[in-house]
């Protein structure tokens, strides 16, 4: 990477990357998360924040281990710096996925947090779309990526998480 702008926009990327990895991995939960684990906002808000901390904690171990490959054993400034980036874009999408549970409880609580995910996952592909598309292009490529998620979260959903 070359300057501080290089690194600023590897980080944005990585925390970004991760928070989008979250948001689909917690929509697959949501989805299968059984009626009586909905049932009052503070069993769905810790489903919630306990899954996105273990995927969090496992890309953890994942990337430090891949940074010492890659690094010659070592993990280094860039290498903790990137790290710090995909743990504060987890845990954003983790603490605003679980407040409707907590806010509103039960099946509308889940459905809020569903659709809060789904709307930033929106969002982030309608901006990277309108890089290269007009509004009309890049509308119908967020459906076709809602429509390709829905997929991801059904498939997710089906073999349990």
């Amino acid at each position: 990477m070359t300057g501080h702008g290089g690194r600023e926009r590897e980080w944005v990327r990585e925390a970004m990357t991760m928070a989008l990895y979250i948001s689909l991995s917690l929509l697959a939960v949501l989805v299968a998360l059984p009626a009586d684990r909905a049932s009052t906002g503070t069993a769905a808000a810790v489903t919630i924040v306990a899954t996105a901390l273990g995927l969090a904690l496992a890309h953890h171990v994942a990337f430090r281990l891949s940074s010492r490959l890659v690094d010659k054993g070592l993990v280094t400034a860039e290498s903790l710096h990137l790290l710090g980036a995909q743990m504060v874009g987890a845990g954003s999408v983790a603490v605003v996925a679980a407040l409707p549970p907590l806010l509103v409880g039960g099946e509308t609580g889940r459905v809020l947090s569903e659709v809060l995910l789904l709307v930033f996952i929106a969002g982030v592909g309608y901006r990277a779309a309108r890089q290269s598309f007009g509004p009309g292009r890049s509308i119908l490529y967020v459906g076709g990526l809602v429509v390709m998620v829905g997929i991801v979260v059904a498939v997710k959903g089906a073999v349990g998480h």
